[in-house]
């Protein structure tokens, strides 16, 4: 979150690519260090360097994704998103296989750092220029192909100046309200979804597991479908019943005492959120006038609810039963219904399925 309101001047100045590069290195290369810290406060400092390399990487790459989802016309944003969660079960898996092999720690994390610093490096050669990043331009200019480079005029985008002069608005506040809330919901169905099910419900660990498990295939199996689903009926209103469907699968989890209720209630909660994020990342980069750095005002108040979500949550656990507390959720959640409006589309026409 430090590193991410800064990232849009950064874009601006040295191009999405740059950014993007640099900010893998970065982070990777705290992670490499990472065996090499002997004292708490050195590995806190390495997290930190891990964390910032991450946060700025997380912005520049959404900033690239917008750009490549004006050009094209369409809804791709929930796609890559969507590979962001089989990353993290791929990461998982991966560091399984390492400890059931006994590979230490100290091999593990520089050797996946290398790996992954080479992917990235040839990933980030297929960037297009962040030229005509926001969408000033006409219908025309926005239809030319993805790879049509030459027609990416520098006049096309307004200058660093001209968005130095601009202020954050209110849209930006609300699309950040909209994946605070979301960020609330997708934290604290990690923290506290299987250990309500399994302490306060009595369900068995592996249920707890399990429902878990849904969750989370919910969320990128919704994000691969949505990209579609968007572009057919458009972003308000598909948020709209995005946040109604995860809100009521929350409210269902917490107040109907049944394990098929639980199960069904947790797909919800899932499949509901699972679009929002990515929604409001493009949206944002159709601020008229700040594209980039819409971006990053969003993403560092969305990622906000990733560090307020847990300790809300627990700290209504000590004033009633975990799943009466988990129903702060869905109030939040219900945001996205609410404020679903101020993500429609601005500037470009989708190509409809």
């Amino acid at each position: 979150m430090v590193g991410m309101p800064f990232t849009g001047r950064l874009v601006d100045r040295y191009s999405s690519q740059t950014v993007s590069r640099v900010a893998t290195a970065i982070c990777l290369g705290g992670w490499a260090m990472l065996p090499l810290a002997a004292s708490v406060p050195v590995l806190a400092l390495m997290l930190l360097i891990a964390g910032l390399g991450t946060g700025v990487g997380d912005v520049a790459m959404n900033v690239q994704g917008h750009l490549i989802e004006q050009r094209r016309c369409k809804v791709l944003m929930p796609y890559w998103h969507g590979l962001f969660s089989f990353g993290a079960v791929a990461g998982a898996l991966a560091g399984a296989l390492a400890a059931s092999l006994g590979l230490p720690l100290a091999w593990q994390l520089p050797g996946v750092s290398v790996v992954l610093m080479v992917a990235m490096w040839l990933a980030t050669a297929r960037y297009i220029p962040d030229a005509g990043l926001h969408p000033a331009g006409t219908q025309e200019q926005l239809e030319e192909p993805i790879f049509d480079e030459p027609q990416l005029l520098a006049s096309d985008r307004p200058s660093v100046a001209e968005l130095q002069r601009s202020t954050i608005t209110h849209v930006e506040i609300l699309l950040g309200i909209i994946v605070f809330a979301t960020a609330v919901g997708e934290g604290a169905a990690n923290d506290w979804l299987a250990l309500m099910l399994v302490d306060n419900r009595g369900a068995p660990a592996a249920f707890g597991a399990l429902t878990y498990a849904g969750f989370n295939v919910t969320m990128a199996l919704g994000r691969f479908a949505g990209g579609l689903i968007i572009q057919r009926f458009g972003r308000a209103p598909v948020l709209r019943v995005a946040g109604t469907l995860a809100s009521t699968g929350v409210a269902a989890l917490c107040l109907v005492p049944s394990t098929l209720t639980a199960l069904i209630g947790a797909l919800a909660w899932g499949l509901g959120l699972s679009v929002v994020f990515p929604s409001a990342m493009s949206a944002a980069g159709e601020v008229p006038g700040r594209g980039s750095r819409a971006i990053a005002v969003v993403s560092t108040i969305g990622y906000g609810g990733f560090l307020f979500g847990a300790p809300l949550i627990g700290f209504l656990a000590h004033m009633m039963p975990l799943d009466r507390a988990l129903l702060a959720v869905a109030a939040l959640v219900l945001l996205v219904a609410i404020l679903a409006p101020v993500a429609r589309e601005h500037g470009r026409e989708l190509v409809k399925a």
